[in-house]
């Protein structure tokens, strides 16, 4: 992107970030498309694409762990960002002005109090996935309560993120117009930072960070 094509953007998410986040968001979404494959018959069509049930098991085992390992990162990446603060009740009282028309809404950081719970919901019913997952990998080592326990806290789980999932691909996308390119190529106009992020901007703009 030239430098003409930057002009009035800010720089928002490095390629690192975007990576993990696409590789976190796609890996969720291809364990939940072959678990449901693998779950239930009226879904065999999934299986039957992807070569079989032993292929799409060990497809959704992978994806599994790739996303472990994002999640690992992205907890790494965001944890700080992501931190609860008292602006955040105000915000969660007015659900952010997307229910009901909000005034003096108090500035947001990098993320808004709605983001940071979806952050948390994300990383403590992650952990719980894959924990879960592991042990219904191979249940004999487990004792037979908690690999019965096992797969109920599975199916908790995937229920709960998808459930945000698809609050989530909204909010990103028809919800919040400009948010989705941001995590295509790391930039937003500086009307939607201060909208969305402006104590972020007020305090990259006060270190003297360039914008563009």
């Amino acid at each position: 992107m030239s430098s003409n094509a930057r002009e009035g953007m800010v720089y928002v998410s490095t390629a690192e970030e975007r990576i993990v986040h696409w590789l976190l968001a796609g890996s969720c979404l291809f364990a939940l498309i072959t678990g449901l494959g693998l779950m239930f018959h009226s879904w065999e069509i999934i299986p039957t694409m992807l070569g079989g049930y032993y292929a799409t098991k060990w497809m959704h085992i992978f994806a599994g762990i790739v996303f472990a390992i994002s999640l690992v990162a992205a907890s790494i990446m965001w944890w700080e960002h992501c931190k609860f603060v008292p602006d955040d009740l105000k915000w969660v009282s007015q659900a952010g002005g997307y229910l009901w028309e909000a005034h003096d809404l108090p500035p947001c950081g990098m993320y808004n109090a709605g983001q940071k719970m979806f952050f948390w919901f994300v990383f403590v019913f992650g952990i719980i996935i894959v924990l879960s997952g592991i042990v219904m990998f191979n249940p004999l080592p487990f004792p037979v309560t908690l690999a019965r326990w096992a797969y109920m806290l599975h199916v908790m789980g995937v229920f709960v993120i998808a459930s945000f999932f698809v609050i989530h691909l909204y909010l990103g996308t028809f919800g919040n117009p400009g948010t989705v390119q941001i995590m295509f190529h790391g930039w937003a106009t500086r009307e939607y930072c201060e909208f969305h992020k402006g104590k972020w901007l007020a305090e990259r703009d006060s270190k003297g960070e360039p914008s563009e």
